[in-house]
């Protein structure tokens, strides 16, 4: 499936991933800045977390539906929950919104937040902060080091099952395909 990706959030440097499927327009992780790249169509939003750096950009878009996990949920309305206090700006969003699950196929991925997901695509896998291609995410951000420990555990085994081609699409940082993570990610290396 082809796919756009555009650097949004300013210095956080949030990819905001773009692609088309039936004649929908969806976003994932839409970042502040995104309104410029984007026409005013429709969209519909899957979101991987709720951290503000990944749900600011819903303010600038014409949003159909938005996506997001149960447990994620409450940080769309509650800016103390998403950090955008921390950084001056106070973001809550409150329309319409879907649980994830219920639409697409996922991975419950909790650690960097505890609702977290991996959204799974065609051949598209969107981390969010869970996993990057070298690293993976933060645990002190509303996160658990606990349930990182044992998300990763889920992930070595579902991800040495798939294609290795399929590509690793993360929120921040460069792109990847699964055979290149367990090359390079140390906690996907194979022992």
């Amino acid at each position: 499936m082809n796919y756009q990706v555009f650097k949004t959030s300013g210095a956080l440097a949030t990819n905001t991933y773009v692609f088309e499927d039936d004649g929908k327009i969806y976003i994932v992780d839409p970042g502040f800045g995104i309104g410029k790249f984007v026409s005013d169509k429709e969209v519909y939003v899957l979101l991987t977390h709720g951290h503000f750096d990944h749900i600011m950009g819903l303010s600038e878009l014409n949003i159909k539906k938005v996506f997001i996990s149960k447990e994620d949920r409450e940080m769309l309305t509650n800016p103390s929950l998403n950090f955008s206090q921390l950084f001056g700006k106070s973001f809550s969003f409150n329309g319409d919104v879907e649980d994830i699950d219920e639409h697409f196929e996922t991975i419950k991925a909790p650690g960097h937040t505890m609702g977290s997901r991996i959204i799974i695509i065609d051949d598209l896998i969107f981390t969010g902060d869970t996993v990057f291609c070298s690293t993976i995410g933060r645990v002190d951000l509303s996160g658990s080091r606990e349930k990182m420990i044992e998300t990763l555990k889920t992930l070595n085994e579902r991800f040495s099952k798939m294609d290795k081609n399929l590509k690793i699409l993360p929120g921040h940082n460069e792109q990847c395909t699964i055979k290149t993570l367990f090359k390079i990610n140390p906690y996907f290396k194979t022992r």
